[in-house]
C-alpha cells in the first residue's frame, strides 16, 4: 500500500511537472515571439527613419546604380557592391 501511494505521488509530480512545461512552451513562445516581432518592426522603423533622414541631408548622394550610400567614422562616403567591398566616393 506504501509502495502504490508513493508510486502515485511520483506519477502526479511527473504529471503535474509536464503539464507546467508544456503550458510554459506553448504560451512561452507565443509571448516571446510577440516581443521579437515588436523588436523586428521597431528595427525597421527606426532603419526607415534613418534612411529617410540620410536622403533629407544628403538627398544628391546615390551610388551609381541607385545604391545606399553610407558614411564611416571618418566621415567618408561609400556604398558596397554585390559582393560586398566598400566603393568608396569622391568628394568635390
Amino acid at each position: 500500500m506504501k509502495k502504490t501511494t508513493s508510486l502515485l505521488m511520483v506519477l502526479a509530480g511527473v504529471a503535474a511537472v509536464s503539464a507546467v512545461v508544456i503550458y510554459r512552451k506553448k504560451f512561452g513562445t507565443d509571448f516571446t515571439g510577440r516581443i521579437a516581432d515588436t523588436l523586428n518592426e521597431a528595427g525597421n522603423k527606426i532603419r526607415r527613419y534613418g534612411r529617410q533622414l540620410k536622403d533629407r541631408l544628403m538627398h544628391d548622394v546615390h551610388g551609381p546604380n541607385g545604391e545606399h550610400v553610407y558614411a564611416d567614422m571618418y566621415d567618408r562616403h561609400f556604398y558596397e557592391d554585390p559582393q560586398g567591398k566598400r566603393i568608396y566616393l569622391e568628394t568635390t
